[in-house]
């Protein structure tokens, strides 16, 4: 377990904001070197804090189908092994292990409804997998830390 301090936190929250902020970008807010900005980020890598940096698409704009799934596992099944296939699968973005209802969440961005249904069969197929219900999204209002309607 890696300690955080304001310094760190707020690296994170300028990162979260738009990953391609550059180090030196950062060091001038911050009021700190450059290479002190390159090291802490450096450590938070190492530690797996930060696991990669992404971009973030619309998908309105991009006229994607987003569609959540919840997912409940038969007795005895082996979650693992359903959240790993889960995770494999291309169309799936975030899956999510929880408590209450339902086992695992997933959030999917599909191009359309056809391949959402195909999506849904395929989880529904999977070993282990007693049930899959999807939503489909009205609306993203706010997608990794993004808020869409800015």
């Amino acid at each position: 377990m890696i300690e955080l301090d304001a310094m760190d936190k707020t690296i994170l929250k300028l990162l979260s904001e738009d990953s391609r902020r550059s180090y030196r970008e950062i060091a001038k807010e911050l009021g700190v070197s450059h290479a002190n900005v390159s090291a802490r980020i450096r450590r938070l890598e190492d530690a797996r804090v930060i696991r990669g940096y992404t971009t973030v698409l619309d998908p309105e704009t991009l006229n994607l189908y987003p569609l959540c799934i919840r997912i409940s596992a038969g007795p005895g099944a082996d979650l693992s092994s359903i959240e790993r296939e889960v995770a494999r699968l291309e169309r799936s973005n975030v899956v999510l292990r929880v408590s209450g209802d339902c086992e695992l969440l997933v959030l999917a961005m599909c191009e359309d409804r056809q391949e959402a249904l195909e999506l849904l069969n395929e989880v529904s197929g999977i070993h282990g997998v007693d049930k899959a219900e999807s939503h489909v999204v009205l609306e993203a209002v706010k997608i990794s830390g993004k808020n869409m309607r800015e």
